[in-house]
């Protein structure tokens, strides 16, 4: 057990540059984005006043759309149905409040899927300068929902993408190709993303991570990461 460093997080001390997409933002607002990226939207919001204000608008929006609607009669079977898609309703992803208040610098959402506690983080070895938590959330096989630490100055191995990839920055920060991501920041991925994040040199950089796809690693190195992860998945 790695001593946790979530419990030292500070406040941000300015807000995130790098934001949710307005279709993922949509389809939270909506209820259908799934429970692996929910949890990053959820983080992310409770960090990000300038996306708070995007979702409110999008909810204010869909509100007015709704009083326009004409109300009709509902035919017994037609209620049947919204019964049982209320009824599936009830295992769908669960929205977290994302008022902006924090404890310990840790997004509210986060809390729930610490099965031991913000004091108890159980970091794994996952290469040079790299450790991992896997948190408790439904996904699909070849993908992950983590934690991830990477020690200051550290880098990730060169990698591209099976599939989507969305990391939420919550300490530190680290650079790629694309730019910098510091506290709140979010960085999306996808098959045309060949990137290698190195953290700052100021702190441990502790990003929220969710992919749904194993990772494509390149170098010479490569072949051995990607059994490795073959195998992990």
């Amino acid at each position: 057990m790695v001593m946790n460093e979530l419990t030292a997080i500070p406040a941000a001390t300015q807000a995130p540059g790098h934001h949710i997409p307005a279709e993922l933002l949509l389809d939270y607002a909506a209820g259908t984005l799934a429970e692996p990226w929910s949890l990053v939207v959820a983080c992310h919001l409770s960090l990000c006043p300038h996306c708070r204000a995007e979702l409110a608008g999008i909810e204010r929006l869909a509100g007015a759309m709704l009083d326009d609607v004409s109300p009709q009669s509902l035919k017994s079977a037609g209620f049947a149905a919204i019964e049982a898609r209320l009824g599936e309703q009830e295992s769908a992803p669960v929205r977290k409040a994302v008022s902006g208040r924090r404890g310990g610098g840790i997004p509210a959402p986060l809390r729930d899927y610490l099965k031991d506690g913000v004091d108890r983080i159980d970091w794994r070895w996952s290469g040079a300068g790299l450790h991992s938590c896997a948190l408790p959330v439904p996904k699909a096989r070849g993908g992950m929902v983590s934690l991830l630490k990477i020690a200051p100055g550290a880098a990730m191995p060169l990698h591209t993408h099976r599939g989507e990839e969305m990391t939420l920055v919550l300490s530190g920060g680290f650079t790629d190709e694309s730019g910098a991501f510091t506290r709140g920041d979010v960085e999306i991925a996808d098959g045309t993303t060949e990137h290698r994040p190195v953290a700052m040199n100021d702190g441990p950089c502790i990003c929220l991570a969710v992919t749904d796809a194993p990772l494509n690693f390149r170098g010479s190195f490569g072949w051995v990461l990607n059994q490795w992860a073959r195998l992990s998945a």
